[in-house]
């Protein structure tokens, strides 16, 4: 279950137990009649939401959060697989890079195998217009993109942002991180 849905279901048990206190605690029954069928009518919507949530429309590329929209990042291991993954849902502009004390970052790679190949603020990506794009921030060991299915690198500007895909791998000096 989401936190959406889970969020929803807080919300109609609230109503509910709203319900049940303005039956029993409100004397006034004007009062007690608009409470009940305010906390109704609240309870309704998010029934209906978490509902539509549940079963979905047939069409979840009208969603934000969809599988076409890029919701996370992926630190890859040597043999490609998952080692460290970033929630990046809802944000518009994270910084990548080690973390230390001249700098502050988002994403920080201090502690992986490919630490030394980063910089302190190393890469820092944007979301504008629906898209994220990546910009190196001048680094040592520069930033290189890989496109979904291509074998061929490419290098990031420090003057002109990226566009990002959703199965690119993006190398931060020698760190894979898959767009997801």
């Amino acid at each position: 279950m989401n936190r959406k849905t889970t969020l929803d279901i807080a919300i109609i048990i609230t109503c509910i137990t709203g319900i049940v206190l303005s039956y029993a605690y409100l004397d006034n029954p004007v009062q007690r009649c608009i409470s009940i069928g305010i906390l109704i009518t609240i309870g309704v919507q998010f029934l209906l939401l978490a509902i539509i949530d549940a079963v979905g429309t047939g069409h979840p590329e009208k969603y934000a959060g969809s599988r076409k929209e890029i919701s996370e990042l992926s630190l890859l291991g040597e043999e490609n697989n998952i080692t460290a993954t970033w929630d990046i849902y809802g944000r518009t502009s994270i910084v990548l890079g080690k973390d230390d004390r001249a700098s502050q970052v988002d994403i920080d790679l201090k502690h992986t195998d490919y630490a030394g190949t980063i910089d302190g603020e190393h890469a820092v990506m944007n979301y504008s217009n629906g898209c994220w794009y990546i910009e190196d921030l001048e680094s040592e060991n520069g930033t290189r993109i890989q496109r979904g299915g291509e074998g061929k690198k490419y290098r990031v500007s420090s003057r002109e942002p990226c566009k990002v895909e959703k199965n690119d791998i993006i190398y931060l000096g020698l760190a894979p991180i898959k767009i997801r």
